[in-house]
Order: structure tokens, then sequence, then C-alpha cells
């Protein structure tokens, strides 16, 4: 279709990122582009509006403006409809594995472009390449998940530092290893909720192998590969580049899977693998962490315990999340060790607001204009990561926005910007 009704239309408009997304883009979209917010409820929808318009008195007429499109994510007649009337839609409404499948078909059948926030890589992302893929390809369809915090760091940051090694040393990249040295977030009731729903068999068999070395690979491919110039992958070691104490890193799965799967496609290097931990203050921290991600788990996984987390406001519950003053008081900062053949050297991909809702609103929201007003035959359709489907247009839109994707021949200092290369 060519005559779609809005550019974007924001599916999850009412929840907690829904509606942060819609003000992202009420502030920072063309003007002219044609938003509309899309969800189960008309009135709540209509009530996300006159927030907006009430806190953002001088986008009052063009938030009063948007449309409100309302559907059920379980009914695939209602999906169809929804996708039909935008060019892009920008899905905040998981767990996907149980909300996302109707209207990713929907997409695909009626030419409509997407993308989300997802990290369920295995089953769902996998699923729905698997399923979808081909359909989407001949649609000339972009179907691009993990656009949030899981996983724009890891995926752009390994596409840039692929790029450099080709363009700078003639190189293929063959390992990068990246280590969470800054963080700071809260989490919405909705992820956690999320979170607690992906606890099956298949997340818990990876819980009980970690202190086995990471796999690569595409979703639908998972292979356990040794890399010929291994570097350390246990779950707790010191990194003498660093020199700090590394644990594990709960997203790290999911990262390793994307990074991976998209070297495969855009062909980075022989075997190419990804890593990732997380930085501690020392050997106590990093066993500390461990120990209290299994009790978070615990917590989480059983509703019994979760309500108590609720009650006692341990936790947010779904539709909740972190203030708009603790969101810009977060920051992250991702650094990266590149390997070739021969070579070393290191980029760093850092944010300055809560990772899991300021800086992932910024990539979702982005990539949502990317594929709206960017689109050329660069893109790859298809179900794919989004440096696979936008590549470096989508990373030339966020080093815009302030997000910093650097490279340097020598290890970067957490937020550092010089002598880092901007490539």
């Amino acid at each position: 279709m060519s005559d779609y009704k809005y550019d974007i239309l924001v599916w999850g408009a009412t929840g907690f990122t829904g509606e942060r997304l819609v003000e992202y883009l009420a502030m920072n979209a063309p003007a002219g582009t044609k938003v509309a917010l899309g969800g189960r409820s008309h009135d709540k929808l209509e009530e996300v509006k006159a927030r907006l318009a009430a806190k953002h008195p001088q986008a009052s007429v063009s938030i009063g403006d948007m449309d409100v499109v309302v559907g059920d994510s379980m009914d695939q007649e209602q999906m169809n409809a929804v996708a039909a009337k935008a060019r892009v839609v920008a899905s905040t409404v998981g767990p996907y594995s149980v909300y996302g499948t109707n209207l990713v078909r929907a997409c695909v059948e009626q030419g409509t472009d997407y993308c989300d926030i997802t990290g369920e890589v295995v089953p769902w992302v996998r699923q729905m390449n698997k399923e979808l893929n081909a359909q989407a390809v001949q649609n000339n369809v972009h179907i691009a998940s993990l656009c949030g915090f899981d996983s724009i760091p890891a995926d752009l940051g390994c596409m840039m530092l692929a790029e450099y090694a080709k363009d700078k040393y003639e190189k293929p990249l063959l390992h990068v290893k990246g280590s969470l040295v800054e963080f700071r977030g809260g989490a919405s009731g909705g992820t956690l909720k999320t979170v607690a729903l992906g606890i099956n068999e298949e997340v818990k068999s990876k819980i009980r192998n970690l202190f086995k070395k990471s796999s690569t690979g595409s979703p639908s491919d998972i292979i356990d590969t040794t890399p010929s110039k291994p570097f350390n992958r246990n779950t707790i070691h010191y990194d003498k580049t660093l020199q700090r104490w590394q644990t594990f890193w709960l997203m790290s799965e999911i990262n390793v899977m994307t990074a991976g799967w998209a070297g495969s496609v855009l062909g980075y290097g022989p075997g190419f693998t990804y890593a990732e931990s997380l930085s501690a203050k020392g050997l106590i921290h990093a066993v500390a962490h461990i120990l209290g991600l299994f009790c978070s788990i615990i917590f989480l996984a059983f509703s019994f315990t979760r309500n108590i987390l609720y009650v006692t406001k341990a936790i947010p519950r779904p539709g909740e999340g972190p203030s708009e003053e603790r969101t810009k008081s977060g920051f992250f900062s991702l650094h990266l060790e590149a390997f070739t053949e021969s070579d070393t050297f290191y980029g760093m991909v850092s944010g300055d607001s809560d990772p899991g809702y300021g800086e992932t609103i910024k990539y979702l929201g982005e990539s949502a204009l990317c594929l709206a007003f960017d689109k050329d035959d660069s893109f790859r359709p298809g179900v794919y990561p989004p440096s696979v489907i936008m590549g470096d247009a989508l990373l030339r839109r966020l080093r815009s926005k302030g997000c910093r994707f650097e490279i340097s021949e020598t290890p970067i200092p957490s937020k550092a910007v010089s002598p880092a290369i901007n490539k």
C-alpha cells in the first residue's frame, strides 16, 4: 500500500513506555508527521492525549490532532485493519510472544514496516523470522525487533566496529567483548511482567548453564563456537584491559544472540562472536550480584512472591515505571574491545538517561522515524535486527540525538568523547 493514513502508529500508547514514545514523537518528529495512538481502549487513548497536551502546551494542537486507533491484539482481523492504516507501526506491547504475533503477521501482510523493543530473541523473534522472513522479503517489508536497550548498543556498536575494521585495517572483525562499565536505571511494571512470563524452560536452561562459555549465531541456528583467538568469557573473571572484575549481565544472552545474528547476515568476519558482561566494583560485588540475580528471578517467577513485591512497592505494577526525574538521572556506558586477526581497537556506546526508558524510547522513536522517512535501497527487507535493516541510517540518527557511538585505538574512559573517532 502507498496511501497510508498515518506515518507512524504507536501501538500500546496507554502503557508506560507507549505514552512516553508518543511524547517523544510529538516533540521530535518533523513538522507534519502524522502520528496515531493505538490500543484497546478509546477512552484511555484520549486520556493520554489530554495529559500530553496539558504537559506540552506548545505542542497541544499537534497532539490534539493525533487520531486514536482501537483494536485487540488477540484478534487477527483487527490487527490487519490496524496495520493497514500506517506506514510504520512501533509497538510497546509486551510480552510480544503473547501480544505481538498477530500484529507482526498483519504488518507483513499489509506491507507495513514495524519496530519494537522486545528482548524475546528466543523463542519469539526466532519464530517470526522462521515464519515470516520470506514473505517480508517478497513484500519489501522491514520488521525490526530489538530496537530498545536490548539490543541497539551491542547491535549497532558491533556494526560500527566491523565497518571500521574493514575501512581502517582491511580485515574482518572476529570478536568483540562488551563490558557494561556504568549503569543506572529503573524498570517498569510491564517490563518486569514480561521478565516473569519469560522465565520458561528455555530461559531456565540458560540460567543453569551460566558458567559455560557464550555462544553466538542466528536465532534459528544458535552455534556453539570456540574463537580462534579466545578471550575470557567466564561468568566471573578479571578483565585486564579495564582492570575490573566482571560478572554476569542479565541481558547478555539477548545481546550475544542479536550481535551474532547480525554479524552472520552482514558478514563481519568468519565465526564472528560477541560476549558481554557487567563490570563489578570488586570480586565480592561480582559474586553478590549473581546471588541477588538468582533471588530476584525466584521472586519474579511465582505470582505469590511477585504479589508480595507489588504490595510492598518493591517493584512497580504493570503500567507504572520510573519517574521522569529518575529517568533523566540514569545513564550507561558499554565498553567494547574489538579484535581482528592481528589488531585490537575499542569502542564505547553510552547514553545520558535511564537506559531502559530514556534511551530505549529514543532508540525506538528514531527507529520508527528512520523507517518512515529515511528508507532507501540500502535497507534490507525481512525480519532482522535493526543493524541489518537500517544500518548506518539509524546510527546517524542516534548520533544526531546525542547518543554516543565512539571508536578509539586505545581503551575509552567512561563517558569520554576525545580522542574517540566518530566514524
